[in-house]
């Protein structure tokens, strides 16, 4: 479905990210991983060449753009081009309103929306002067469509993402180039927790009856990024078990 695609990956940790980048190798892309963590990067790289496909990883903060332009060399000396792009490198918070500093604030805010927007811009810049169009996705979260106590910076973050995503569509559709949000909810390892223990008991915010799994997201990741989503670009896909669509009564 891939083949011949280059697709980087942020946050190429585990969960989601790792899914992903397995995913999309699994398909035929060839996987640039991208993470904070140099040693976290390279163990899902590790993990898709031992799989029998082609990766490498880079370490890289997404909030340095001398680290965006070092991603994009290493990508075009590895592959030559970069089809893809999928953000999903995040922090999170626990704090609210009332108690969230902001020197917190502003540090999730930036790594969430500022580095998104500065891995975006320099894969973007690439797309275009190859003049072959391109994929990217963008990882949501539930947390920026609805509001809940806790998490403040968190949410604001995923709330601008979403409305990122429409901006850069409408943007750079001249150039071919699609852009989509993919909107998990509570899948595998939330950022910043333990991974989520499955006790029997089905939850009671998600109609579906049971939690996401990194394949649900890894899999709409891969139907935005592909050619049979051609005509699909500034759009939202919730892939949380219809948590979105549900009112919880008294």
């Amino acid at each position: 479905m891939l083949e011949g695609k280059v697709a980087v990956v942020s946050g190429a940790g585990p969960n989601i990210g790792r899914e992903i980048a397995g995913t999309l190798a699994s398909s035929g892309a060839n996987v640039v991983c991208l993470d904070v963590r140099g040693e976290t990067a390279e163990a899902t790289a590790r993990e898709v060449v031992d799989r029998g496909h082609d990766a490498i990883a880079v370490e890289g903060d997404i909030t340095r753009p001398e680290d965006m332009d070092n991603l994009v060399a290493q990508a075009l000396s590895a592959y030559g081009h970069i089809d893809i792009l999928v953000n999903n490198a995040a922090i999170t918070n626990s704090a609210g309103l009332l108690d969230e500093s902001l020197e917190t604030f502003r540090r999730v805010v930036d790594v969430i929306l500022t580095g998104t927007f500065n891995c975006t811009q320099h894969m973007a810049k690439q797309m275009v002067r190859q003049g072959s169009g391109g994929a990217i996705v963008n990882i949501a979260s539930t947390s920026g469509h609805r509001g809940k106590s806790g998490a403040i910076a968190y949410q604001s973050a995923k709330a601008a993402i979403l409305n990122f995503t429409r901006a850069c569509a409408v943007e750079l559709a001249p150039h071919n180039i699609r852009v989509n949000s993919v909107t998990p909810f509570q899948t595998g390892m939330p950022v910043g927790r333990k991974p989520m223990r499955d006790d029997g008991q089905p939850p009671k915010s998600v109609p579906r009856g049971r939690w996401g799994k990194p394949k649900d997201q890894a899999q709409a990741v891969l139907f935005l990024v592909s050619d049979n989503a051609d005509f699909i670009t500034g759009v939202d896909l919730p892939v949380d078990g219809g948590n979105l669509a549900m009112r919880i009564s008294d």
